[in-house]
């Protein structure tokens, strides 16, 4: 699939889920929330791909420290990486393989809920000051 395809299903994705988005560079921008966390994710539609990243709210006290927790945290994923963006947020980035139409919206929708279940499981690691789920 393109990208201008993958993107117009993303966006369709959205709007029937209801979701608030923005584009800013080159990505599609929207807020999730479980619990009592609310985090970003930003979607990257490629050519036969597209690039989820859940980013944290807020940037890490201890860079060193945080970079353990997501050493710790890519221990234990199946699927893509946690890292600190320059900012020093910690992020998640999954990825949907999109070579054709006919399983793609599912694929988009498992990289997304993969990329949020991983952020929900260890929020309290990464922002142990918020709320616990």
């Amino acid at each position: 699939m393109k990208a201008e395809e993958i993107r117009t299903l993303l966006l369709q994705l959205l709007e029937d889920s209801g979701a608030e988005w923005i584009e800013a560079g080159g990505c599609l921008l929207f807020r999730l929330r479980r619990g009592g966390a609310i985090w970003e994710m930003a979607c990257r539609c490629l050519d036969g791909r597209m690039l989820a990243y859940g980013r944290y709210p807020a940037a890490a006290a201890d860079r060193t420290q945080a970079l353990e927790r997501c050493n710790e945290i890519n221990c234990q994923v199946v699927q893509g990486g946690m890292f600190l963006m320059e900012d020093g947020r910690a992020a998640f980035r999954t990825e949907a393989d999109l070579p054709d139409p006919y399983d793609a919206a599912a694929r988009l929708r498992e990289a997304i809920e993969y990329n949020a279940a991983v952020i929900t499981r260890f929020w309290r690691i990464l922002m142990p000051e918020r709320p616990n789920l």
